[in-house]
């Protein structure tokens, strides 16, 4: 008889042992809402948003030492990590309307909004509709598409329905597999340290597990699509008129982000710089955190 070795299904999502003493939940217009909250209540406010398919602890490398001057609060959107997974349109104004929601029952006035890829895009969704709530803007990596842009050719099996579900649930099939997605994301992901390597293995395969992350990530993809296609002009109008303090920053090698969108939204906004990180791909705060806090703090 052949014995059948199944690859046991991850545990639910735990909170990194250096982060558990900042892990929060608080319910924001009726979703579950994880985020972590670091640094004196009076500082001035830092908020850390993520990125499609990932979750706050993408900034496990800045947050605590960004709380030596900042309160930081690092959110798991809605649809991502320990947050709920509402059944409803992840849109990046859904994001934004959560993260004032979480701004106002903390009574925080006003933040440095710093998001990653997609949580770039929610920044300034959230800076178009309430400016009086930013600070400055630091978008990493991303920002709202001032023209219209395609995605990378391995994302767009994700656009059509059914098949997008398929190819998610396939990567169930092998870690390995699952763990390899990750690579366009970095410069050089065989160059991390080996704890990082082996957090990320682990974090990738719960994520695939997880069927309300899938429905998370698929409905968030394809909103951010619709949005390309259908509202470019209205975001560059807007984006044009957003006078908010802006940091640009982007790896030197990004895969994922063209530096075309850089340049494109530097020449659209009228109060903005750009900043190259040497050597790194879609996400700094994981492969330079240095380079990026020298950055962040730089700010200040």
């Amino acid at each position: 008889m052949f014995e059948v070795m199944l690859m046991p299904r991850p545990d639910a999502m735990p909170v990194p042992e250096a982060l558990q003493p900042y892990s929060s939940m608080l319910e924001i217009d009726g979703v579950r809402l994880h985020y972590y909250d670091a640094g004196a209540e009076d500082a001035p406010a830092m908020v850390l948003i993520h990125g499609l398919g990932d979750e706050a602890d993408t900034w496990r490398h800045v947050l605590l030492r960004l709380a030596e001057r900042y309160r930081v609060l690092a959110v798991d959107l809605p649809g991502f990590g320990r947050s709920a997974h509402p059944r409803r349109p992840h849109t990046t104004g859904f994001f934004a309307r959560i993260i004032v929601g979480l701004l106002n029952k903390l009574s925080i006035a006003k933040a440095v909004l710093v998001g990653s890829s997609m949580g770039a895009m929610v920044a300034q969704r959230l800076a178009m509709a309430h400016p009086e709530l930013v600070e400055r803007l630091v978008l990493i990596g991303g920002g709202i598409a001032p023209s219209n842009e395609g995605f990378p050719t391995a994302m767009l099996l994700f656009l059509l329905p059914g098949l997008g579900e398929i190819t998610y649930t396939s990567l169930r099939n092998s870690q390995e597999r699952a763990y390899e997605t990750l690579r366009p994301y970095y410069h050089d992901l065989d160059a991390l340290p080996e704890a990082d390597r082996e957090f990320l293995r682990q974090r990738v395969w719960a994520r695939v597990w997880s069927s309300g992350q899938r429905r998370g990530f698929l409905s968030a993809f394809r909103w951010v699509a619709i949005d390309m296609a259908l509202r470019a002009n209205s975001f560059r109008e807007q984006t044009a008129q957003l006078n908010i303090p802006t940091l640009l920053i982007w790896g030197e090698h990004d895969a994922i982000a063209p530096r075309s969108r850089a340049e494109a939204l530097l020449n659209l906004l009228p109060n903005a710089r750009l900043e190259v990180i040497p050597g790194v791909g879609h996400l700094p705060q994981q492969e330079a955190p240095d380079a990026l806090l020298a950055l962040l703090l730089a700010e200040a």
